[in-house]
C-alpha cells in the first residue's frame, strides 16, 4: 500500500505543477495568438490562460521549495495586468509560511479537491473504451460532458487539453454517439486521471467506472506504477474512484484573492 507522506506529496505536486507549463503550451498550439503564459512560484506554477479558464491558477507552491513573500507579491504582479483571479491550489504539505502570507492579504477560501491515489494494478482492456484521434469529436462531446452545451468557452478548454502531447484522450461511443471521455496524462510513472464526463443522457450506466479500468490497464502497459485522479469531495465521482480501489491521499484547499 501506498502511504501519504511528503515523499508521495511532492512527485503528486510536481506533476501538477508540470501540467500547468503544459497547459500552457497546449493552449498557444491550438489558438497562436494566446497571451497564455506562466511564472514560477515556490516550486509551483502559476498558469494564465485567461481570466475565465479553470486553468488558470497556481499549484504545486510552497511543497518542493520554501515560500518567500516575495514570490507571492511576483504571482500577483504576474496576474494583475491579464486581469485574471489569483488562485492559490495548495497541499497540506505546503510551507505553511505560504498559508500565512496568504491570510494576511485577505485570501479567502474557494474550493476543496481530494487527491485521490491507487498503485497500477488490475482493471482490464475494453472493446467499447477507444483512443480519441478525432480533434472535433472528443472536446464537443467533454465540452458537453460538463457544461451541457457546447459553449465556447467549453470548447476551448477542450480543446486545450485535448491538444497535451502526454495525454491520451479515451471516449466511449452508444453505437455511433459520444457517451463519455477521459483522459490519462502520463508523468514520469504517475498516471493522471483526468476528464471524466459523461453526457447526460448516458449517466448512472457505469460509464466513468469502466473508463477507470481502461486507463488503470493503459497505464500499466506505459509503465506507470500510481494512478492519482482528483475529486470533489464527497462526489459521485470519489465514490466511482473508490469503488476502483482509490483512496484519498490528502485534500488540497483554493485560496482565492478577493475581487473588490
Amino acid at each position: 500500500m501506498v502511504h501519504c507522506d511528503l515523499s508521495l506529496a511532492l512527485r503528486l505536486e510536481r506533476a501538477a505543477a508540470a501540467q500547468g507549463r503544459d497547459y500552457v503550451a497546449a493552449h498557444r498550439s491550438v489558438y497562436p495568438a494566446s497571451q497564455a503564459a506562466y511564472v514560477d512560484c515556490a516550486g509551483g506554477v502559476a498558469a494564465f490562460i485567461d481570466e475565465a479558464s479553470p486553468l488558470t491558477q497556481i499549484r504545486g507552491a510552497g511543497t518542493a521549495a520554501p515560500a518567500l513573500e516575495a514570490e507571492v507579491d511576483a504571482v500577483e504582479a504576474f496576474y494583475e495586468p491579464l486581469m485574471a483571479p489569483v488562485s492559490f491550489t495548495l497541499a497540506p504539505f505546503a510551507d505553511p509560511a505560504l498559508f500565512t502570507f496568504l491570510s494576511r492579504r485577505g485570501y479567502e477560501i474557494g474550493a476543496f479537491e481530494n487527491v485521490m491515489i491507487r498503485e497500477v494494478a488490475g482493471g482490464g482492456d475494453d472493446p467499447e473504451t477507444v483512443e480519441a484521434s478525432d480533434a472535433g469529436e472528443w472536446p464537443l462531446a467533454m465540452a458537453q460532458a460538463f457544461f451541457e452545451v457546447a459553449a465556447p468557452g467549453g470548447l476551448e478548454l477542450a480543446r486545450t487539453l485535448f491538444a497535451l502531447p502526454s495525454a491520451v484522450s479515451l471516449i466511449v461511443r452508444a453505437e455511433t454517439t459520444p457517451a463519455a471521455v477521459a483522459q490519462l496524462d502520463v508523468r514520469d510513472g504517475l498516471a493522471v486521471f483526468q476528464c471524466d464526463g459523461t453526457l447526460r443522457q448516458f449517466r448512472e450506466a457505469g460509464l466513468q467506472k469502466k473508463l477507470i479500468r481502461a486507463r488503470l490497464a493503459l497505464a500499466a502497459r506505459r509503465g506507470c506504477d500510481l494512478a492519482t485522479a482528483d475529486t470533489q469531495p464527497g462526489s459521485v465521482s470519489q465514490r466511482n474512484y473508490e469503488t476502483c480501489g482509490f483512496r484519498v491521499a490528502y485534500t488540497r484547499m483554493t485560496l482565492v484573492k478577493p475581487c473588490f
